[in-house]
């Protein structure tokens, strides 16, 4: 899609590409020793570390791991962005009590459509957006481990996409930095 993105970019508007989240990424595990494996995709796909008390926290290491993607992704834009990334925090309402303080269907869509219509998406580029709020990610996603994760993740996820498309390289290549 960035090719797309990218053209369809004007001088007075950036285009966006917003990807929602969850809060559930704060209460991700922290993969501890990842630092160790030798592929973090590979390692969180091995029936070794697919136990019963991972797996029932496999959502929260997804949001996780879109967070700590869509930073990477942001970091690597030109600046100015051409594409203003976000991502966008959808709240879960887990508990019986809190749905009593659950939004209305409005409010939610508003929170949705935002993001997409704001004209100050610049100040959001690579940001974690809260009811319509820049909010901060876990400690997980802020913290220097983080970097090296991310940048392994974001590797590890293109070399798998250029596998199905051999498009992809070239297409990082031509619209995003090296790093």
């Amino acid at each position: 899609m960035l090719p797309y993105l990218i053209k369809s970019t004007t001088a007075s508007d950036t285009a966006r590409l917003v990807i929602v989240a969850s809060d559930a990424h704060f209460r991700a595990n922290k993969l501890k020793g990842v630092a160790n494996w030798p592929s973090i995709l590979g390692k969180l796909n091995d029936e070794e570390y697919c136990t019963a008390s991972v797996m029932k926290n496999r959502y929260e290491l997804s949001k996780l791991l879109q967070v700590m993607f869509v930073r990477e992704l942001a970091s690597r834009l030109l600046n100015p962005t051409p594409v203003s990334v976000t991502n966008l925090v959808m709240k879960l309402m887990v508990h019986v009590g809190k749905a009593l303080l659950a939004r209305t269907t409005e409010m939610e869509s508003h929170a949705l459509v935002h993001p997409a219509v704001e004209p100050s998406e610049r100040d959001r580029h690579g940001r974690y957006v809260s009811c319509v709020e820049v909010a901060e990610e876990s400690d997980y996603a802020l913290s220097e481990e983080r970097k090296e994760f991310s940048r392994r993740l974001w590797e590890e996820t293109i070399e798998i996409l250029a596998k199905i498309d051999p498009r992809v390289n070239q297409i990082i290549s031509q619209h995003l930095l090296a790093r």
